[in-house]
């Protein structure tokens, strides 16, 4: 379900409002630095063959015990098209199971007669700072059907359900994903719009802020995660 003009001309109408946010822009920055340096996080670099319940099988491929998650397989370019690396070449690359990846979802929801937009302060092994900003729900199919064995993935009843969460879909579509190391990967991007009263309970790492609050944190260095960026790139 794409988004029509219409929906697109009202989101970015947002932009240029004089909207009064519930969090002023200096508070937003403090906490997500505060959240930074309050978090306890170490990532050491092991051996490939030390990664517990990950395993090379007879085809030479990495591939977790489950199943799930992604599996690390070598790939021959041949005939590449334009590319400053003539005749092709090999690289290993990340291959989802059935090529899709998982849910990128974003909650909309007036406060104070103002439209926010749900946001979590995520930690990835890869980020740079470790954690970075990025959409209310943003999780694999395999660890929205648990294959990790933790937790459930907070607000993803809402984009699961969005009717019975008394939502209305802003937009619905597949959008790709990084094509230089990620094999065919898409990810399911959805916006919803919460038209409910009812106060949803936040964790601490979770924060409302505007549409004009996100485009300008998207200037900031390395704040923004790809993936909220995408979330707002044709508004």
């Amino acid at each position: 379900m794409k988004p029509s003009k219409k929906i697109i001309y009202a989101l970015r109408s947002e932009l240029n409002k004089n909207f009064k946010p519930l969090h002023k822009m200096d508070d937003i920055k403090s906490w997500y630095k505060k959240i930074i340096k309050q978090s306890k996080i170490k990532i050491k670099t092991i051996p490939l063959n030390k990664c517990k319940n990950w395993k090379v099988n007879k085809k030479g491929f990495i591939s977790h015990t489950s199943g799930s998650f992604y599996r690390v397989e070598g790939v021959r370019v041949l005939n590449s098209y334009k590319r400053e690396a003539k005749g092709g070449w090999d690289q290993p690359m990340f291959t989802e199971p059935g090529y899709d990846g998982g849910i990128l979802g974003l909650l909309k929801k007036k406060i104070n007669n103002t439209p926010h937009y749900l946001i979590n302060a995520k930690f990835e092994p890869g980020n740079y700072n470790f954690i970075q900003l990025s959409p209310t729900v943003q999780a694999t199919f395999s660890n929205i059907k648990k294959a990790h064995g933790g937790r459930e993935v907070k607000f993803l009843e809402f984009f699961k359900s969005p009717y019975k969460k008394n939502c209305k879909i802003i937009f619905k579509q597949w959008v790709s994903e990084e094509g230089g190391r990620l094999r065919n990967k898409r990810n399911l991007a959805i916006m919803l719009e919460y038209k409910s009263n009812k106060k949803i309970e936040l964790g601490s790492d979770f924060k409302w802020v505007t549409l004009s609050q996100i485009k300008e944190l998207v200037l900031e260095n390395a704040i923004v995660n790809p993936h909220l960026r995408t979330l707002v790139s044709f508004i």
